[in-house]
């Protein structure tokens, strides 16, 4: 294995790149020197932080992809395709996002989880106002699903990647926590409640419309089928 190579796989395991000893993972983000040999704990090939937000790239698109094909799959059963989603955001937070989360400091950490979590519950919801809209047609919902599960998926994991990484970069520079990082989860909390307020509405919405359609009542039906047997 090249050296350089093997310096950054150290590195980004919060180890030292020369002696293999665990680090501070401040010092690694800052590229400082390690405490016990004075090794740079810069990545020679690049900075920790852009290696840590790009990690898993493939695992990403890869994600989407399967999505993508079981919304398409659940677009046939009404609101299954939410299932789909939320499934697919858990798996993709664990395999990408939670690895860079371990970086942070703990305040720091807790905020930008809570702003990923918030994200992922506005997509979720709206996840379920697209499955809700797109019910009565079954056939063309397959398909506004398979496109409209990876475009939501893609908006949380790249949105929640966005979060991370410029969180990393204070992080690297040493910054305190800022008042905008208090902001966000808030305003993220007042999507949220807007979101359901609208699913609330929509599923009121259809259920209004089901019950004032002319549906022939069950007895109704079996009359007619067992004079038409007769």
């Amino acid at each position: 294995m090249d050296r350089s190579v093997h310096h950054d796989s150290l590195v980004s395991q919060g180890r030292c790149g020369r002696c293999a000893e665990r680090v501070r993972r401040a010092a690694i983000l800052v590229g400082d020197d390690c405490d016990r040999c004075g090794a740079s704990l810069q990545m020679s090939g690049g900075q920790m932080v852009d290696e840590l937000a790009d990690r898993h790239r493939r695992w990403r698109w890869k994600g989407y992809g399967l999505i993508g094909v079981g919304s398409f799959l659940a677009g046939f059963v009404p609101l299954l395709q939410v299932v789909v989603q939320v499934v697919g955001l858990l798996v993709l937070h664990v395999v990408v996002l939670r690895r860079g989360l371990e970086w942070l400091p703990v305040g720091r950490r807790i905020l930008a989880r809570m702003t990923m979590k918030l994200l992922g519950a506005v997509i979720a919801l709206a996840a379920v106002v697209v499955n809700v809209v797109v019910a009565p047609f079954v056939g063309a919902a397959a398909v506004v699903l398979a496109v409209a599960g990876p475009l939501l998926t893609a908006v949380y994991v790249e949105g929640s990647l966005a979060v991370l990484r410029r969180r990393l970069r204070w992080q690297a520079r040493g910054e305190p926590v800022r008042w905008g990082e208090w902001i966000v989860p808030l305003v993220m909390v007042a999507l949220l409640v807007g979101v359901v307020t609208l699913t609330v509405a929509l599923v009121a919405g259809a259920v209004q419309f089901v019950a004032s359609l002319e549906v022939p009542a069950i007895d109704e039906i079996s009359s007619f089928l067992l004079e038409w047997l007769e």
